[in-house]
């Protein structure tokens, strides 16, 4: 599988198929593979697959820095560059919702349309449940271990709880999640990311189909962070995957596929 260097770091990504290019962002502790379950639609759609793993994620390097969305962004041009392609539509589950949000504001030409699923909003907080989950997991990563981490508190995060009723769901996140190698939990100096501009202030800027995605059964912060999306990016529609939790990707991939195809005949 290929790699490609960006802003110093190594990032993986996979490649798969010919034809119209979708790119598909991963959340934050996972990696390229919790779009596994949606490749065979996707090839037998016609579609190009490329499904990177964001820095500090899977088999991509982990920088000793932390980082910012405009990094991740990034990082996704050099991997739409070394896949000499243009651009393409753009694919977003949680974390990877903002990047792919973060690239359509600031670098409108590299997405020809943007699929939101159950995406975070950057620069909007998070709710004190979720919140209180991380500072749970970032107190025992520095002093147990990024593995116990992951093991104890994330995987009994509120986020997973809908999901996790699915016990074939909760072993094909938790054995990638596993695999989470510390990122920005291990992380030896901030960022040195400096704007002015919120990313919520500039959703009207983005000119291409956009759908967004939540599951029905979703914590409350993160369907207002869809809702949010939905109502500004201008023309956007959002929808609910029936009977789902955070992780709908997983239990229902059969829609990832679908929304990708309903994109790709608006273009």
């Amino acid at each position: 599988m290929p790699t490609v260097h960006s802003q110093g770091v190594e990032i993986f990504y996979r490649d798969e198929g010919s034809g119209p290019a979708v790119l598909l962002i991963h959340g934050h502790t996972l990696d390229g593979r919790i779009f596994d379950d949606a490749i065979s639609c996707l090839l037998e759609a016609g579609f190009r697959v490329l499904r990177p793993d964001l820095r500090g994620h899977g088999r991509s390097r982990r920088p000793p820095q932390g980082y910012h969305w405009s990094h991740h962004a990034t990082d996704m041009a050099a991997v739409l560059d070394d896949a000499g392609l243009k651009d393409a539509v753009v694919a977003g589950f949680s974390l990877g919702g903002g990047v792919a949000m973060e690239m359509a504001v600031t670098m409108p030409e590299r997405v020809r349309a943007l699929a939101l699923l159950s995406p975070v909003l950057p620069d909007r907080p998070f709710e004190e449940a979720f919140m209180n989950n991380l500072r749970d997991v970032a107190r025992t990563a520095r002093k147990e271990g990024i593995r116990k981490a992951m093991e104890g508190p994330w995987l009994l995060s509120p986020l997973f709880e809908a999901s996790f009723r699915r016990p074939e769901v909760q072993e094909k996140a938790r054995l990638i999640i596993m695999d989470f190698p510390g990122a920005e939990y291990l992380a030896e100096a901030r960022d040195e990311i400096h704007r002015e501009w919120k990313l919520p202030d500039r959703l009207k800027e983005i000119g291409v189909p956009t759908r967004v995605l939540v599951g029905e059964k979703e914590m409350p912060g993160f369907r207002a962070f869809a809702e949010e999306a939905a109502e500004e990016i201008p023309g956007a529609k959002l929808d609910d995957v029936p009977d789902a939790g955070h992780l709908w990707p997983l239990e229902d991939p059969e829609r990832v596929c679908q929304v990708l195809r309903d994109l790709m005949e608006l273009n």
